[in-house]
């Protein structure tokens, strides 16, 4: 897992090929303009959505990974709790497909929790479960995000 600014992102260039797809396509920022839905940058390798939705309480939200993909989640808009941990040691609930897992809350490991802002970054390997979509104190509030799906 990395956690960055916008502005930061040059420093983890050369990781891989399609991640500096990726990072080009998030600098040259045309998706400042963009509405809500998928849009491709480079094929199946690298595509982006554009998501809008209300931020849930927790106990509504699941920790998720995915094997194919590598998420780059940033907001433009809004404020969340991503939280993350290692998968190693969550148990399935709802079996991989569709380059999608789900695993069952952990009664006993504190995960890492994101305070997620405008501008700043979360870069999810297949390894990193997270759980995104998690409201900020007692107010839910209306969140636009873009998710870079990296192919691996």
């Amino acid at each position: 897992m990395i956690v960055s600014m916008l502005s930061e992102l040059s420093r983890y260039r050369g990781l891989s090929r399609n991640l500096d797809v990726a990072f080009d396509w998030l600098n040259e920022g045309a998706w400042r303009q963009l509405s809500a839905g998928k849009y491709p940058i480079q094929d199946d390798d690298v595509f982006a959505l554009v998501q809008e939705y209300v931020t849930k309480e927790h106990s509504a939200c699941r920790f998720e990974s995915h094997r194919k993909y590598i998420d780059i989640q940033m907001l433009i808009s809004g404020e969340e709790i991503i939280e993350a941990l290692s998968l190693d040691s969550l148990k399935v609930v709802e079996p991989y497909k569709s380059d999608i897992e789900f695993f069952a809350l952990p009664e006993d490991k504190k995960a890492h929790a994101l305070s997620m802002n405008p501008g700043q970054i979360a870069i999810f390997f297949p390894e990193d479960a997270h759980r995104p979509c998690m409201k900020v104190g007692d107010s839910a509030e209306s969140v636009k995000k873009i998710v870079v799906k990296v192919a691996v």
